[in-house]
C-alpha cells in the first residue's frame, strides 16, 4: 500500500456485529477504491486466507489500525478464530471455503456478507425463513466472495439482488436450522436433549452412517439421503447437509421411536460388509459416556432383533459387547444345538412336554425356530444339577438299592426330564440330606463307637437300616461323629448306647404297628409253645402280622387285642379243667 495513507484508510467504515471479516475487508477496499489484493497483501495474507476469515493476530492488529479501531473490535461473531472456537475437526467439516451463500431478503435490507453464511450446514435464514442461495440461480456457478461483493455472477452477470426468495414451511427443517444456528454462538444452549452444538454435530456425523441411502424422513426431498462426504457435483452441498441434519434432529426428537424406525429401515437396505462397516462407524458415538441413553436404546433394539430371529449372535454389537446376549429372551434352535449338544428331535420333544418353549417364526420366507431363553436356562440348570441313583449312592457311600429305600421313604424326590425313563435326583437335595446327617468332626473316637457300615451289619436283625440311621439322626436321637472332613456317611461313628436306645424305640414302634412276636406272647401269658399253638388252632385265632424271611421261615406277631382274646381262652379252658 502507498505510504502517503499513513497506514489508515481514508474512509474507515464500522464492521456490523454479524459481518464476516473477509466481507468487511472487501467492503472497506471497495469503499476506498482499492483492489482487494492491495489490502490482503498489506496484511500479509494469502488470497485464500483473506477470503475465508483466516486472519492471524498480526493481520487483525494491522487491519484495526487501517480502519482506526481499537484492537479487539473483531470477534468470533465476525468469523475470527473459528478454528479454535469450533475445534479443527468440526471446523474442517462445516466451514465453506472460497465460496459463499446469502439470503436474498437480507441483502435487500442491507448488503453485506454475514458470518453465518460461511457455514455449509446453515442453509436457511432463520430471520426470514427462506433458503440461502449458494449458486447462481441462472447458470449454477458457485458464488465467490468477490462475486457476491460485486453483486453479480462472474460468469453470466446475473444480479443477485433480483432473485425470488424461496420460502419454506417444513416444520422439522425450520426447527432444526433454528436450533442449530442459535446454539452455535451459545455453548450451553441445546439443539436436542443433552446436546449442545458440538455434541450434536459429533452425534450427527456418526448418525449419518445410519441414514445414508435412506428416505428423507422430513419430506424435504424425494431423493434418498446422500450427504456422506457432502459431495454434490464435486463440491459440498449445503442443502443436502442441512437436510441430513434435519433428519438427525427428527431421529432424536421423539426418542427412541424415531431412532428405532431408522434402524429398521437401515437393516432392510444394508446387508453384508456394508451393514457391518456402517454400524461400526455409528458405534463410535456409543463409546462416549455422554451418549449412554442412545447406547442403551441401541442395545435394547438389537436384543429385540435377536429375539425375533432377525440377527444372529455374531452380529457386530454382540461381538463388541458379548454380555448383551445374557439379556435376550430367545435363542435360535441351531445355536442351542451347537452350545448344548441337544439334537433337534430332543428339543422338540422337550417342547412337547413343556420343558422348553419353541416359537416358530417366518422371516423373509424362511422358517426359524426360537427357544425361550428363560426356560432353556432353567432346563439346563436343572439338568446340570440332576444326578443318577448310582451317583447318589456314591455320595452317601451306600448301594443303589439302599438309595431306593431312602427315596421311597420320602427323603429324596425322583425326577424325570420329558418322557425319559431315567430317574434322576437333585444334587442340592442330596447334599442337604448329607449335610444334616454328617457327624461332628472330633480328634479321636471312643472304642465304644460303632462305624456306619458296622451298625448296618451288626444290627441288621433288629431292622436297623439306613432309614433308621437317617431318621434318628435328623430327630437328634443319634449323634454321629467323624475323624475327617469326608462328606459321606461311611466315615460316621455312632455311640453304642444311643444305638441301643434307638433299637428299643424301634422295637416299641414295631409292637405298636405289628404287635409282639410269638415268643414274647408265650412269656407274657406264661404258657408253653404247644399249648399256645393248640389254643390258636382250636379257637381259630390268627396272627395279626406274619413276617416271612428269605429262607422261608415265618415269624408271627400278635397285637394287644388278640393277646387278650388268647388269654380269655386260656382262662376259660383252665376253669373247665
Amino acid at each position: 500500500m502507498k505510504n502517503e495513507f499513513h497506514k489508515q484508510l481514508l474512509i474507515r467504515p464500522f464492521i456490523v456485529s454479524d459481518e464476516s471479516i473477509s466481507g468487511f475487508l472487501y467492503r472497506a477496499s471497495k469503499m476506498n477504491r482499492y483492489r482487494f489484493s492491495y489490502l490482503y497483501n498489506y496484511l500479509h495474507l494469502s488470497i485464500y486466507e483473506a477470503q475465508n476469515n483466516e486472519f492471524n493476530q498480526e493481520a487483525l492488529q494491522m487491519f484495526a489500525a487501517l480502519v482506526d479501531r481499537e484492537n479487539g473490535f473483531i470477534n468470533e461473531r465476525n468469523g475470527y478464530n473459528l478454528k479454535s472456537f469450533l475445534g479443527a475437526e468440526l471446523y474442517t467439516k462445516i466451514i465453506m471455503k472460497n465460496k459463499v451463500k446469502y439470503c436474498p431478503i437480507c441483502i435487500q435490507e442491507k448488503y453485506y456478507h454475514r458470518t453465518a453464511w460461511c457455514f455449509t450446514p446453515f442453509h436457511l435464514c432463520i430471520v426470514h425463513n427462506v433458503m440461502l442461495v449458494d449458486q447462481c440461480p441462472q447458470c449454477r456457478q458457485m458464488i465467490s466472495l468477490s462475486a457476491f461483493m460485486n453483486r453479480e455472477c462472474e460468469k453470466c452477470f446475473f444480479n443477485f439482488e433480483i432473485i425470488q426468495p424461496n420460502v419454506f414451511d417444513n416444520l422439522i427443517f425450520l426447527e432444526s436450522q433454528t436450533h442449530i444456528q442459535n446454539a452455535f454462538w451459545e455453548k450451553d444452549r441445546i439443539v436436542i436433549a443433552n446436546c449442545n452444538f458440538k455434541k450434536f454435530f459429533r452425534l450427527a456425523y456418526c448418525s449419518f452412517h445410519l441414514l445414508i441411502g435412506g428416505i428423507d424422513y422430513t419430506a424435504m426431498s424425494a431423493e434418498n439421503l446422500s450427504f456422506f462426504h457432502n459431495q454434490f457435483e464435486g463440491v459440498k452441498s449445503g442443502l443436502k447437509l442441512a437436510i441430513g441434519l434435519a433428519n438427525v434432529y427428527w431421529m432424536y426428537l421423539d426418542f427412541p421411536n424415531s431412532f428405532y424406525m431408522v434402524l429398521n429401515d437401515f437393516l432392510k437396505r444394508n446387508v453384508g460388509s456394508q451393514r457391518y462397516e456402517r454400524l461400526s462407524a455409528f458405534g463410535i458415538i456409543l463409546e462416549e459416556l455422554e451418549f449412554y441413553m442412545i447406547a442403551e436404546a441401541y442395545n435394547a433394539y438389537f436384543i429385540n432383533q435377536i429375539d425375533d430371529g432377525n440377527v444372529r449372535k455374531d452380529f457386530s454389537v454382540f461381538k463388541r459387547y458379548p454380555n448383551l446376549l445374557e439379556h435376550r429372551g430367545r435363542v435360535r434352535r441351531e445355536e442351542v444345538r451347537q452350545t448344548t449338544g441337544i439334537a433337534y428331535e430332543k428339543l422338540h420333544e422337550l417342547n412337547d412336554y413343556n420343558e422348553l418353549h419353541i416359537e416358530t417364526k417366518y422371516t423373509n420366507g424362511q422358517q426359524r425356530y426360537l427357544v425361550e431363553k428363560s426356560k432353556l436356562d432353567s432346563y439346563l440348570s436343572t439338568k446340570q444339577n440332576l444326578i443318577s441313583k448310582k451317583e447318589v449312592g456314591l455320595i452317601f457311600g451306600i448301594i443303589p438299592n439302599s438309595v431306593q429305600k431312602i427315596v421311597d421313604a420320602g427323603y429324596l424326590t425322583p425326577m424325570r426330564l420329558a418322557n425319559s425313563p431315567k430317574v434322576l435326583y437333585l444334587i442340592q437335595e442330596v447334599n442337604k440330606l448329607i449335610e444334616d446327617c454328617l457327624g461332628v468332626v472330633v480328634e479321636e473316637i471312643s472304642p465304644s463307637m460303632v462305624k456306619f457300615h458296622h451298625v448296618l451289619s451288626k444290627y441288621a436283625k433288629h431292622s436297623f437300616t439306613i432309614l433308621e440311621i437317617i431318621s434318628f439322626t435328623l430327630s437328634g436321637q443319634l449323634m454321629p461323629y467323624r475323624l475327617n472332613e469326608s462328606r459321606t456317611l461311611v466315615e460316621n461313628y455312632y455311640d453304642e448306647e444311643q444305638l441301643k436306645d434307638c433299637m428299643e424305640l424301634i422295637k416299641k414302634r414295631k409292637q405298636e404297628e405289628n404287635g409282639i412276636c410269638f415268643n414274647d406272647v408265650m412269656k407274657t401269658l406264661k404258657v408253653g409253645e404247644k399249648k399256645l399253638w393248640k389254643v390258636l388252632k382250636e379257637e381259630g385265632i390268627k396272627a395279626d402280622f406274619t413276617l416271612i424271611w428269605k429262607d422261608g421261615r415265618k415269624r408271627y406277631y400278635f397285637k394287644e387285642e388278640t393277646i387278650s382274646r388268647i388269654q380269655e381262652c386260656l382262662i376259660y379252658r383252665g376253669r373247665i379243667s
